[in-house]
């Protein structure tokens, strides 16, 4: 049994990595097009970081966009919007398998919603980003601050990315989940149509049968066929019942007839 699951395993193994060879050489583009966004945004991160640090090194706090944004210095020891502080090498060691397990998904998941891999390559290019800043400096470089929501936590590029893409990513399973919903009602509903079929086309003088959608069985749904049957019977009986009577009474009624003219001949 045991090597049997074996085999098993090794065959859907294969079966899965064939599969994913024919798809990736057609979409092969796709992992240039995803390494080159996240190699942008891994930029554009560490070079806002480089250079908004220079300048507020003059100026402390400076005013970006009035009453929106403001540009502050701030060393964040935690993860993203300053939680987890003194955590550093926890959130290095657990950022780094988190986005590991993500390219790994990404490399063999070509089939995948194109929705789902832009999110998680949001969330890998920030994540790379805070990885950096930790390993080489042993902080990350936080400097944008809401001007209208002090309270709020100072953040960074690879922050902003990071949100976006874990917002997109529940926005993109809801919907997937919905979908496959969606599906499998179809498909249970084309699947009771079937049996309703084949049961008028074996029995066509049988009228048709109300399928209860919340049945699980065969055997349920053959009790209900015969039920079914068996009213239909009843029915029919209970509609010829009177018939029957007219035709008895007037047998009967023949029968008195036919008597009282063999009476009426005998006396003759």
């Amino acid at each position: 049994m045991a090597n049997q699951e074996k085999k098993d395993y090794k065959t859907q193994i294969k079966t899965f990595l064939s599969d994913w060879a024919k798809v990736a050489k057609k979409k092969w583009w796709i992992y240039l097009v995803e390494l080159a966004v996240v190699a942008i945004i891994l930029v554009a991160d560490l070079l806002s970081k480089q250079a908004a640090w220079e300048y507020l090194e003059n100026y402390g706090v400076k005013e970006l966009i009035p009453h929106l944004f403001n540009l502050v210095m701030v060393k964040n020891m935690g993860a993203g919007f300053g939680i987890f502080q003194g955590k550093t090498i926890a959130l290095t060691v657990v950022t780094f398998i988190v986005v590991i397990c993500i390219c790994v998904y990404l490399f063999f998941a070509l089939k995948e919603s194109e929705w789902l891999r832009i999110s998680l390559v949001f969330v890998t290019a920030g994540g790379i980003g805070n990885i950096v800043d930790r390993i080489a400096l042993g902080y990350v470089r936080d400097f944008i601050q809401f001007a209208f929501l002090e309270s709020f936590p100072v953040f960074n590029v690879a922050d902003s990315f990071v949100t976006i893409g874990a917002f997109m990513l529940v926005v993109v399973l809801i919907v997937m989940l919905v979908k496959e919903g969606k599906k499998n009602q179809k498909e249970f509903e084309e699947e009771q149509k079937v049996i309703a079929d084949n049961q008028e086309q074996s029995d066509p003088l049988d009228a048709p049968v109300n399928l209860n959608p919340m049945m699980k069985s065969q055997n349920d749904y053959t009790f209900v066929v015969s039920e079914q049957k068996e009213e239909n019977k009843a029915q029919e009986t209970a509609e010829k019942q009177p018939e029957n009577d007219e035709k008895s009474q007037e047998f009967e009624h023949n029968s008195d007839n036919n008597e009282k003219t063999d009476e009426s001949n005998e006396i003759k």
